[in-house]
């Protein structure tokens, strides 16, 4: 680690590589207790998209590899963006012994999970923003950037406030799509 992204990314990865566990973990302990409380869907679909947008924040550090030099701001700033994806991993499967089925678990548990993504986003953010002002990027590219995030954080808060069964799954797959896709396609 004879460079800052490598010394930075390593205390970042391995933050994300627990909330990825802990996903992982949770999955695993409901596999497990299937019998007696059945998996259902919208447990794993937040898994599934809590996951995905943990590889894009993995992904997106690439960014940083011209990183000069590691401030403690940068460290602060990791470490917040990476435990807010611990905390929403630990929360989205119950504990081993808990009596909740996983649908009411995540239910409950959904709001923070979500507030927790979205401040992540936010605050990964805002460096790519000031970027994008200190290069004085065109205009519609800038407008284009943020539309397609906050398409994503109102399809969350949509996800974390619904009251219908459907509208949860549904805006779910819809964001698992959206996420893949923007990944894919955008890069």
């Amino acid at each position: 680690m004879s460079d800052e992204f490598s010394f930075l990314f390593a205390f970042y990865g391995l933050l994300l590589g627990l909330a990825v566990t802990e996903i992982v973990a949770g999955f695993s302990r409901a596999y497990d207790e299937r019998a007696a409380r059945p998996l259902g869907v919208i447990a794993p679909l937040f898994a599934i998209l809590l996951f995905l947008d943990l590889i894009t924040f993995w992904v997106g550090a690439w960014e940083w590899r011209a990183l000069n030099s590691v401030e403690f701001a940068h460290a602060v700033g990791a470490a917040v963006v990476a435990l807010l994806y611990y905390f929403a991993a630990t929360q989205v499967f119950p504990k081993e012994g808990d009596v909740d089925t996983l649908t009411s678990h995540i239910l409950q548990h959904r709001r923070p999970v979500v507030f927790c993504v979205i401040v992540s986003n936010i605050i990964s953010l805002i460096p790519t923003f000031a970027s994008a002002v200190e290069v004085r990027a065109p205009l519609l590219d800038v407008a284009a950037w943020m539309a397609v995030n906050l398409v994503y954080y109102g399809a969350l808060i949509l996800a974390a406030t619904a009251r219908s069964h459907r509208v949860i799954i549904g805006t779910l797959v819809l964001l698992i799509a959206y996420v893949s896709g923007a990944t894919l396609f955008l890069g």
